[in-house]
């Protein structure tokens, strides 16, 4: 997650982050079948069975996408791959949405990101630090979501990546989180500005950065979004 930057990020990074927040509309409806956890610490495993290998943990209140059953297993879509866990401790439902209601309200909400965002540049970086007397990395997206969105992330960069929504880092939209690893799974998150620029709180404090050029984009593993 530390690092120190040499070069300053300019304030076009930030101007450039602001103005592509879109605002189209499409008229559609959608129903999707959602996975909520029950329980914290649940075992993620690659096949339906406790002899299968853990991947992971998921916490009660996450919810994940719904890809079927398998005996007393529940597949869920998680970190991009189909992963299954105890049916005995998640509940599914189905969500409905409209397409051009969720547009809007993800437009003005992703507004909301890049501005309180904004608020915390130059704050120092803290490892395990989740308030404004300073952040790390994860804690930083963590607050950011909180209170412009209302959204309780995961705390860590690698389980915020895990029940992310993938998109297309071509795809990528202002407040959308974009992943990094060292090498050794996903170890740093920041938020995106625009298609090239992120904000994110790194050796050095909350500053704007390129997560396709430079030392973080020799390090960018992929993006997910929670709107």
């Amino acid at each position: 997650m530390k690092r120190f930057l040499a070069s300053v990020a300019t304030a076009a990074l930030v101007v450039s982050g602001f103005a592509s927040v879109g605002t189209g509309k499409v008229e559609a409806a959608s129903t999707v079948t959602k996975v909520k956890i029950t329980d914290s610490g649940l075992r993620v495993r690659t096949g339906p069975s406790t002899k299968a290998s853990i991947v992971g943990k998921v916490n009660a209140g996450q919810t994940f996408t719904y890809k079927g059953k398998s005996g007393s297993w529940t597949k869920i879509s998680y970190g991009g791959k189909t992963r299954y866990v105890s049916t005995q401790y998640t509940k599914t439902y189905k969500s409905s949405t409209s397409t051009a209601k969720k547009s809007t309200t993800s437009s003005s909400t992703r507004t909301r990101l890049l501005s309180e965002a904004a608020k915390h540049k130059g704050t120092p970086y803290v490892w395990g630090g989740t308030t404004t007397r300073g952040f790390d990395c994860s804690g930083f997206t963590s607050y950011v979501y909180k209170k412009a969105a209302g959204k309780t992330l995961p705390r860590t960069s690698s389980s915020q990546y895990a029940s992310s929504r993938k998109v297309s880092v071509s795809n990528v939209q202002p407040g959308d989180l974009v992943f990094f690893s060292h090498g050794s799974g996903i170890q740093h998150v920041g938020m995106a500005t625009s298609k090239t620029s992120m904000v994110n709180s790194e050796t050095g404090g909350v500053k704007y950065s390129s997560f396709k050029s430079g030392y973080w984009g020799s390090r960018l593993v992929g993006a997910g979004s929670y709107l």
